[in-house]
């Protein structure tokens, strides 16, 4: 799994909001300055952010963007969702996939499972826990996956 560069861009993006001041205000010039990401980028993940209900846009003189929640209340899973829809590892990551060879794979059952843990370790790493310098502290372990049922 690869996410796309707007994506990777989208979360650098609002991570440094966070580490920046969480309930401020930001015009796209000052987050392309901050993070070196190309103003009409950040521009064209702004608006897409926006209109996925992840930031809230004002305009105006003072306008600009900011996080529509709190950073412990957005999901690295709701950014990647955001830019580029469910998060599905293969074709059969869903219940019904449409595939020719679904009545008689043996894989589908596994994908799901695998697709469902990798979801739901992306739902529980929230924006606050991205921005934290040393990732040691608050991420989640990865290495009881049994305990997810793989």
């Amino acid at each position: 799994m690869k996410i796309n560069k707007l994506t990777d861009y989208s979360i650098v993006i609002m991570t440094n909001m966070v580490i920046k001041d969480e309930q401020a205000m930001y015009t796209a010039k000052e987050l392309s300055e901050v993070t070196d990401i190309p103003l009409p980028t950040v521009t064209r993940i702004l608006k897409m952010l926006s209109g996925e209900k992840l930031l809230e846009s004002q305009r105006g003189p003072q306008g600009g963007y900011s996080l529509a929640k709190n950073a412990e209340n957005i999901s690295v899973a709701e950014v990647i969702e955001a830019m580029e829809g469910p998060i599905a590892l293969t074709e059969c990551a869903s219940d019904d996939c449409g595939c020719a060879f679904e009545p008689s794979c043996v894989v589908g059952k596994p994908w799901q499972k695998i697709n469902k843990a990798v979801n739901e370790v992306l739902q529980n790493i929230n924006l606050a826990e991205m921005s934290v310098k040393d990732e040691s502290q608050n991420l989640l372990k990865l290495t009881n996956i049994q305990e997810m049922g793989i």
